[in-house]
């Protein structure tokens, strides 16, 4: 792992027209006559970063497919007065009302009803056991519950249990390191039924034999403050797990975050429309057997022990993770995994929110394929960036930042499956229609075993250096790149790798060779009648791909060397701004679709 974060730590991030204090390359300009510009003032791009997809697939659309769960809000509401109250003390509890009884430091619930726990129960559990229709409502008001040898709390049989955090108390639940030997329950906190977790108070679950807090059917969780530290999942809802809101710590042996309905196709989904959400896990920190579904919420997560660990080929250590789809609306996320950083068997969509990855696998992967609509995703630490295998590679907008040891942007599939499933048709295209991209790779920066089709949008990508990988190019495609709009810059190494776009666009290109290696962070100016643009790229490059919606036929193009940018309204992209001190290089007249020259 050492190699990576060398690779990382020299690459630096490639910009389209990135500001860098060190632009200044006079000390690489070889000519003995050199012609100092006067200021170049640079084109204000137009990305579309916001998206041109006027109807994305969104969480609302994918829940379509899903059952609703179970939550009635009214549930969290009770009434102190009319509840029965228990006292916890050491191994006995003492009781005052009906619907619960109390023996050998067993409470046994029978009854729907609302029940309010306090005190600390030393060796002993609280059993909710009633065919009634109607919600046991636990309030935990100050409890502490502690079994030896079961859970903590258990819900054999209700239509529904919700517990409830009384505002300002701090409860905690620890069960057992040994649990009979025909017990079906696992966890810390275990219902055989729909469990619902609501109110403002604080929540610690110690599990010491598997999970912490699981479901057999639906587990949803309004708010609350809630710690759960476990040797194997830690959160678990077979049916669905719905996060609306709270604070959720989780530090777990196995998965954090987990719904595992296998038999039904409309259940096994995970939905965060809220909350602030911690987790540390030594498998996948979020992983659903149908749909990982985000509209809302502020993540952070670590998944197989971060970015430096190699993933294993045993245990799967992914970040957000859904069997079938992954579809992000909007949310704050921080994600660190060994493991891919967003994955699905089946599709990716990403609307918006604010996404930074670091990986020691794929920052984002789909087994079909992955569209990007909005948002702002940095990786700062991959091995392959953004991955699709068997669908298109569509980005429509947003702001992207990639750094990958291998590919940037991969589309691996050819319209074969590599699994022998006969092919739905024809091979699958990577396809810009908008968006800010920035790609530094140390192999190829987009890969398409398919087509490559760019509409508008502003893609920079610095690729492979000269001399490591003359098998890589910034750009490398099977089929066609055809470039109708938008700006393309791409810089990496010369040779019979450099591929420009396809003679099938309709807008042109110039695809220029340097006569030598330019240094890392050396500027380069392109200026036309239209419009300029310019890129510093942080890695050494010999071969630049250009192409901006203001070039036309016959048109003269100045190519200019060093100098400094100031005046940009960006960190990343200048998005107007002006080049000071810079040197010519030469011209190159816009002969054909494809203009190629050697300066």
């Amino acid at each position: 792992m050492s190699i990576k974060k060398v690779q990382i730590a020299s690459w630096l991030i490639p910009a389209l027209i990135l500001t860098l204090s060190a632009c200044d390359s006079t000390s690489a300009i070889e000519e003995e006559d050199v012609v100092i510009a006067d200021p170049i003032a640079l084109s204000t791009l137009s990305c579309d970063i916001e998206g041109i997809n006027a109807d994305p697939f969104t969480v609302a659309d994918a829940m379509l497919d899903n059952d609703a769960d179970h939550e009635d809000t009214a549930d969290y509401t009770y009434d102190a007065a009319t509840a029965t109250t228990i006292a916890l003390d050491g191994i006995t509890a003492s009781i005052d009302g009906t619907g619960a009884t109390s023996v050998d430091g067993i409470v046994t619930v029978a009854a729907p009803g609302t029940y309010v726990l306090s005190g600390t129960l030393t060796d002993g559990q609280i059993i909710v056991d009633t065919p009634e229709d109607g919600a046991v409502k636990l309030v935990l008001a100050g409890a502490s519950i502690t079994s030896s040898s079961d859970s903590g709390i258990r819900v054999d049989n209700a239509d529904r249990a919700v517990l409830i955090l009384a505002e300002g108390t701090t409860n905690t639940i620890t069960d057992g390191t040994i649990y009979p030997a025909t017990a079906e329950q696992n966890a810390a906190v275990w219902s055989d039924d729909d469990l619902s977790i609501g109110g403002t108070g604080t929540l610690t679950v110690n599990a010491q034999f598997q999970d912490g807090i699981a479901s057999k059917d639906g587990l949803v969780i309004r708010d609350g403050t809630i710690a759960v530290n476990a040797p194997d999942e830690g959160i678990r809802g077979k049916h669905y797990l719905v996060v609306r809101g709270g604070v959720l710590d989780i530090t777990a042996g196995g998965d954090g975050i987990k719904s595992d309905e296998e038999d039904d196709d409309t259940r096994g989904y995970i939905l965060i429309e809220g909350g602030t959400i911690s987790i540390d896990a030594e498998g996948d920190a979020i992983t659903a057997e149908t749909d990982a579904l985000f509209s809302e919420g502020t993540l952070s997560i670590r998944a197989g022990g971060g970015a430096n660990i190699t993933p294993s080929d045993d245990l799967s250590t992914k970040g957000l993770k859904g069997a079938v789809m992954v579809v992000v609306d909007d949310g704050t996320f921080n994600v660190d995994t060994s493991d891919d950083g967003i994955h699905a068997n089946d599709t990716v969509l990403i609307n918006g929110g604010s996404i930074e990855i670091a990986t020691g696998d794929d920052g984002v992967h789909a087994d079909l394929g992955l569209t990007i609509n909005g948002g702002d995703i940095t990786l700062t630490q991959s091995f392959e960036g953004l991955e699709a295998v068997l669908g298109d590679l569509v980005i429509n907008g947003g702001t992207l930042d990639i750094t990958a040891i291998d590919d940037g942007f991969n589309l691996s599939g050819d319209g074969d499956d590599p699994g022998g499933v006969e092919s739905p048709g024809d091979p699958y295209d990577m396809v810009f229609n908008g968006g800010m991209i920035t790609i530094t790779s140390g192999s190829d920066g987009i890969d398409s075993n398919g087509s490559i089709e760019m509409t508008n949008g502003c893609l920079a990508i610095a690729g492979p250096v000269p001399g490591i990988r003359p098998e890589q190019g910034a750009i490398d495609y099977n089929g066609d790149f055809a470039i109708s709009g938008g700006v393309l810059l791409a810089a990496g190494a010369a040779g019979r790798m450099a591929q420009t776009p396809g003679t099938s666009s309709t807008q042109p290109s110039v695809a220029i060779t340097f006569s030598t290696p330019q240094a890392p962070g050396t500027l380069v100016t392109l200026e036309s009648a239209g419009g300029s643009v310019a890129i510093a790229p942080g890695k050494s490059f010999q071969s630049l791909i250009a192409s901006a919606p203001w070039l036309s036929m016959d048109d003269t193009i100045t190519v200019y060397r060093g100098g400094t940018v100031s005046g940009s309204s960006s960190d990343e992209m200048f998005n107007g701004g002006t080049v000071n001190g810079a040197t010519v290089v030469g011209t190159v007249t816009v002969s054909a679709i494809i203009t190629s020259v050697t300066l």
